[in-house]
């Protein structure tokens, strides 16, 4: 429930093309399919193997 900061490059491919391109102020709602997200493998014991995730995300601010 606080804001974070975090950059599109180098994280997995379906969040970085949620959010590219999007617009300070805009709200993004992002469905990613396992096989844009961790896919069979998953992320340690926080996330599951062939796990949707589902964010929503303010964006507040753009770092260039």
């Amino acid at each position: 429930n606080k804001p974070s900061s975090f950059q599109v490059t180098g994280v997995f491919s379906g969040f970085s093309q949620a959010l590219t391109g999007q617009t300070v102020g805009s709200q993004i709602l992002t469905v990613i399919p396992p096989s844009l997200g961790y896919g069979s493998t998953g992320a340690g014991t926080s996330v599951p193997p062939n796990a949707t995730l589902i964010f929503v995300v303010d964006i507040l601010g753009i770092a260039k």
